[in-house]
């Protein structure tokens, strides 16, 4: 590895220029992140927003210089990871020229949403430099134009990912927070214990129990064969948040539990299709399912902190055999316990105090794809969000498909609007009805308390 050197940035008429509020130093990548930067099957590994906006679309040049303006509110995108016998580090970029990761996607006329999501997930990004890219994505419908920023999980979560979205399309020129002359970016801020001693010890409890569960799970899952690009895939479908507080209400949830509801209806009606197949949709089959979840360890005001933050949690599915109201009552209990059990800040205390080595350890056997054949994650984008006076109409998430899983789950909420999409590999028989099932499962619900009228 190369001795840092200062970061430089693209500015319009593609100068390049000193970022003076990032010091020149190689930023240690913490345990999560470089067990995001050992895993196997990166392709799999990025994840992102698709931020559809209606209007005519601009050129390459003028978002280019839109993001020029910008940039130097967020020095972690010029650096990239590297590994040497010291450990894995964020170095600045030598030579960061932004036109490298800012591209143009023209599609035909009439392209299915579903298929321009593919193409992106498919769509590399890059060997060298920093691992994210933004694509100008266009052509696909009148009217129309999106924005695509990628960026590979050993980088960023979920929140970090959307923290940057913010900054670059927020309804303010600078919007965020500036890091200080001689202060690294997004370090993170808040107090280290979050919750009291019986609180923390129950916590600390919960991580113990995970890792046992990672280790000796009750059912050993099958591993799936990690999928190359070609192969894989992607279905989403939209909704209100109004329908997902309604059905969570009605049951003491809330908009989580509304959305792993209307996954769990979604995963039984496709997996117990009967077409004579036998093939990896028999992992769904099993009653009941565990699914993994993220769970944040940022403080209130760490919404800039860079890299991965989190903790995870198993939540089960209950049987495919039990009416609605009962499999919903049964879900709600759990997911109340999990909030309850101190997870959270325990995670966070740990990840502060114990070594990296036995962090990565912990890390790898809590995502081991032996103890739960499912990732499903949940957060959220604000309202403000445009670009050149055009605002944000929908807000579409690419997540990430751990290595080892057949499909993932994401539910992204924007204002009043929620999407969810699926990531899967492509050979999954009937996996590309996924989405649309999880609507209906939702409408169905809806329908049966009387939220929506019968069609």
């Amino acid at each position: 590895m190369t001795a840092a050197q200062d970061t430089a940035r693209t500015v319009p008429g593609g100068r390049t220029a000193a970022l003076d509020s990032e010091p020149s130093v190689n930023l240690p990548l913490n345990p999560i992140d470089e067990v995001f930067l050992a895993m196997d099957g990166e392709q799999t590994l990025v994840q992102g927003q698709f931020l559809r906006f209606h209007g005519k679309a601009p050129s390459l040049d003028q978002l280019h210089d839109h993001l020029a303006e910008r940039l130097p509110r967020l020095p972690r995108l010029t650096h990239r990871p590297v590994t040497d016998r010291r450990g894995a580090f964020r170095v600045p970029s030598s030579g960061f020229d932004l036109r490298d990761h800012v591209r143009l996607m023209r599609l035909p006329a009439g392209t299915e949403l579903d298929d321009v999501l593919t193409a992106l997930v498919r769509r590399p990004l890059g060997d060298n430099g920093p691992l994210w890219s933004i694509d100008l994505v266009h052509g696909y419908a009148p009217g129309e134009y999106a924005v695509c920023y990628r960026v590979h999980h050993c980088l960023e979560d979920g929140l970090g990912a959307a923290h940057v979205a913010t900054v670059l399309f927020g309804d303010t020129p600078h919007p965020g927070r500036t890091p200080a002359s001689g202060e690294r970016e997004g370090r993170r801020r808040g107090p280290l214990f979050t919750a009291g001693p019986g609180e923390l010890l129950h916590g600390v409890a919960s991580v113990g129990r995970g890792m046992v569960r990672g280790l000796l799970p009750g059912r050993l899952w099958p591993r799936a064969q990690c999928p190359a690009p070609e192969n894989l895939a992607m279905c989403s479908t939209s909704a209100t948040r109004r329908e997902l507080v309604k059905l969570g209400r009605e049951f003491g949830g809330t908009v989580n539990d509304a959305f792993l509801m209307a996954l769990w209806g979604a995963l039984a009606a496709w997996s117990t299709t009967d077409d004579g197949c036998h093939d990896v949709r028999s992992v769904f089959r099993a009653s009941p399912v565990p699914v993994r979840m993220p769970l944040s360890t940022r403080h209130i005001g760490e919404e800039d902190a860079v890299g991965n933050h989190l903790t995870t949690v198993v939540v089960t599915l209950p049987r495919r055999e039990l009416p609605p109201a009962q499999a919903f009552a049964q879900l709600v209990d759990s997911t109340q316990r999990m909030r309850r059990n101190g997870l959270r800040p325990a995670s966070r205390a740990l990840l502060a105090l114990l070594p990296g080595g036995l962090i990565r350890w912990t890390v790898k056997r809590l995502l081991s794809p032996r103890a739960s054949p499912l990732y499903a994650s949940n957060y959220s984008l604000p309202t403000s969000l445009s670009f050149r006076g055009d605002p944000v109409v929908d807000a579409i998430p690419l997540g990430v498909l751990l290595p080892g899983n057949a499909l993932s789950v994401t539910l992204l909420s924007c204002g009043s609007r929620v999407q969810v999409s699926f990531l899967y590999d492509r050979r999954l028989p009937g996996a590309q009805r996924l989405a649309a099932l999880w609507r209906k499962t939702l409408d169905d619900e809806l329908h049966a308390l009387g939220a929506l009228p019968a069609v």
